[in-house]
């Protein structure tokens, strides 16, 4: 798996395989599965990412970040 952020698009991509996609289909707005051939999940796509999901998914980053300060605290 693979996570990567277009910050001049907002658009954040979850790769999920390498499989060529051959369809892609917006389930929930602004949301995008990509499928292969066989109608796997090969990727999601979220757009306006931080314009949508900032409130919900910025705090759990700051929880993340400190959990690993933390841990580096306590190894260190």
């Amino acid at each position: 798996m693979k996570i990567t952020y277009d910050k001049q698009a907002d658009v954040l991509y979850i790769k999920l395989s390498d499989n060529k996609i051959a369809e892609s289909e917006e389930t929930e707005k602004n949301i995008v599965f990509d499928y292969d051939i066989e109608n796997n999940i090969v990727g999601i796509e979220i757009l306006y990412f931080v314009k949508n999901y900032k409130k919900e998914v910025f705090p759990v980053f700051k929880e993340v970040e400190k959990a690993v300060w933390e841990m580096e605290s306590l190894s260190g």
